[in-house]
């Protein structure tokens, strides 16, 4: 979820876990070489396919960190293999591993479980080659938010605003990476408003959207007063916290409440149940929530377990 600080810390959190598979106790032979190819899928974007060169081990498990480390901005992943029942993996360096697509480059590795397991660390140079999809569905709230649908692949998203076919403001077009973004208080004047809009690749190779136009929200003098009645002193919040007698949950501009979904909110995670209410002080799988919600990081749960940068749940 976040950006992780140190590829040997995931290297070792895979290769615990994995130790906890029995181990071989008869005589097996010698992986000499490991071969993986790697290919994004470009249908989602957020897919990585890895291929074994050979059939004597198979891939359990790839994660994807599309956003890089603290000391690198490429994306990586890391992979676990394990060796068929009368094999083993022999070493950890660099040239025994072969590794094609997207630009692969071995970082780390690690052995467990009498060497039947191995977890491997690799960079990706290349990966998310490739353009995305322009945004879809433009359209303008009666109090002058701009709303879109979201493109698989990107990132965050580029947003502008034009009166009668000009630019609004001279300043940099901000981003967001929400699909919803407050244009209210840029509207100062009567005339006839479009907003445009682009998607931003979450891999350094993807190439940006073209811009794509929104209809045409028409402020004469009457609607002028309405929007600034109703404008939003920060032109960029998405959306807000709610609560009732039951639970919190987040609502944004569009009206759109997360439900059964992990949701990034100001810099934190937070996981909404089936009807929408954030969940706190429990386990969401290998992710711990706390009393406020908020997904656990770097630092030891209520009930002793150790949850890494990453908010999973890593034995030391």
């Amino acid at each position: 979820m976040k950006k992780a600080k140190s590829l040997f810390s995931l290297i070792m959190a895979a290769s615990l876990l994995s130790a906890l598979s029995p181990a071989n106790v008869y005589a097996r032979e010698k992986i000499e070489q490991v071969s993986l190819s790697f290919s994004l899928d470009n249908s989602t974007w957020t897919e990585l396919d890895v291929e074994c060169g050979d059939s004597v081990y198979e891939v359990r498990s790839v994660d994807l960190f599309p956003e890089g480390t603290k000391n690198s901005s490429h994306p990586y992943a890391v992979v676990v293999l394990d060796a068929q029942e009368d094999y083993y993996f022999t070493s950890i360096k660099g040239k025994y591993f072969s590794l094609e697509g997207e630009g692969a480059t071995f970082q780390e590795a690690a052995r467990s479980n009498s060497n039947s397991t191995m977890t491997l660390a690799v960079r990706l140079k290349d990966l998310g080659e490739g353009e995305l999809l322009s945004p879809e569905n433009l359209t303008w709230t009666d109090t002058g938010i701009a709303t879109w649908d979201g493109v698989l692949g990107a990132g965050s998203y580029s947003v502008r605003i034009r009166r009668d076919g000009q630019a609004v403001t001279s300043s940099s077009a901000p981003t967001t990476e929400a699909t919803v973004y407050n244009f209210s208080t840029k509207i100062t004047k009567p005339g006839n408003y479009t907003f445009q809009v682009k998607a931003n690749g979450r891999f350094r190779k993807t190439k940006s959207s073209d811009w794509e136009t929104s209809p045409v929200l028409a402020v004469d003098e009457a609607k002028l007063a309405y929007i600034m009645e109703h404008a939003a002193t920060d032109g960029g919040v998405p959306g807000q916290w709610m609560e009732d007698s039951i639970g919190a949950w987040y609502q944004y501009t569009t009206g759109e409440i997360p439900k059964s979904q992990w949701r990034e909110i100001d810099g934190a995670w937070y996981y909404f149940n089936e009807l929408g209410y954030r969940l706190t002080d429990q386990w969401v799988d290998r992710y711990y929530v706390g009393s406020s919600g908020k997904m656990l990081v770097n630092t030891t749960t209520p009930d002793g377990y150790f949850v890494d940068e990453n908010g999973a749940w890593a034995p030391k």
